[in-house]
């Protein structure tokens, strides 16, 4: 709805309200439509796949507080839900989770469909969604190419990395993806020491970038993300805690690249905040008889050494942080 028919849509009620004297009720709601909403990103190096499928709801009262109620969003009925290749059809059931992120929806609890996925995608194929209501016989559909960038290739780092400049992650692009992030994740042990005892764990911290995206989506275009090396100590001092009874054990980084596809890049636009004053934008979902996306993704990348002289910065500069490698 434009900024001008909720402008319009509001004088037609004051107008009710001011000048209807006989009518006491005013419902604004129009009659219940049964809409479906569905989010799926399939990565095909996942061993389980989750699709998040509710349906659209009315309120008389605040939509925000409605929305953390899981019978304003859920079915009540079991949904038949599957996907589905020319070679093989995977069927999905519910499940509760319960580490879903405060936020609008209900939380910490939320229903998901999911389907046990290891080794059961083919890269190759075109996967086709099929939603079934059994009650009402609605059918929602959709369909996604998969990507897979679990051979991603690095132009650099080979072998080691160096945070004592600033650089460049430099990789191709895969076929089929336009969206990619890095995260840099610097694996430690670390060692708890009370008394004559000491506990290790095994410890990461992320450094996330921001996305870039490929030219189009053939795959094998050079892509470069810069990095000032400065940032990857301060990172790793504002998380890991400076406490005294400690040992620390520097290891590796890992360079994980997170790429999708032109459905999910093309999403992501029509949805990101916009600073223009003009704030109507084209309601974006590839979903048949429904709303929402099925997109693919997929997760890829190394482990690498910091040379020597990146380890030597963190030891002699951040004494605090107690690496030794």
């Amino acid at each position: 709805m434009s900024m001008n028919s909720i402008k319009i849509f509001f004088s037609l009620v004051l107008s009710v309200l001011l000048f209807n004297s006989c009518e006491k009720e005013v419902n604004i709601n129009a009659d219940w439509e049964d809409i479906t909403i569905v989010y799926g990103l399939i990565n095909p190096n996942d061993s389980v796949s989750y699709l998040r499928i509710e349906k659209a709801y009315l309120s008389d009262g605040d939509i925000f507080q409605d929305a953390q109620i899981a019978d304003s969003n859920l079915y009540k009925n079991f949904l038949e839900v599957e996907i589905y290749s020319n070679n093989k059809t995977i069927v999905f059931d519910t499940i509760t989770i319960f580490n879903k992120e405060d936020g609008i929806f209900y939380a910490p609890r939320m229903q998901v469909y999911y389907a046990v996925t290891k080794n059961q995608l083919n890269t190759n194929d075109i996967y086709k969604l099929k939603v079934t209501n059994p009650e009402s016989g609605k059918k929602i559909t959709s369909e996604t190419k998969l990507i897979d960038a679990s051979h991603i290739s690095f132009d650099y780092p080979n072998y080691s990395v160096s945070f004592v400049n600033d650089k460049e992650i430099i990789f191709n692009a895969i076929k089929g993806a336009l969206y990619y992030q890095l995260n840099i994740r610097f694996h430690y042990t670390e060692g708890i020491i009370s008394g004559n005892d000491t506990s290790f764990s095994a410890e990461y911290v992320d450094w996330v970038f921001p996305a870039i995206y490929s030219s189009d989506d053939l795959g094998g275009e050079e892509l470069e993300i810069p990095y000032f090396g400065e940032e990857f100590y301060a990172n790793l001092n504002s998380h890991i805690p400076h406490i005294n009874n400690v040992i620390r054990y520097g290891g590796q980084a890992e360079l994980i690249i997170s790429s999708a596809d032109r459905t999910f890049q093309t999403y992501l636009d029509l949805n990101k905040p916009s600073n223009s004053i003009v704030q109507d934008r084209p309601a974006f979902t590839n979903i048949n008889n429904g709303y929402g996306i099925f997109a693919s993704r997929s997760v890829g990348g190394k482990m690498v050494s910091l040379n020597s002289k990146s380890e030597k910065k963190l030891v002699d500069d951040y004494p605090d942080l107690k690496f030794q490698f």
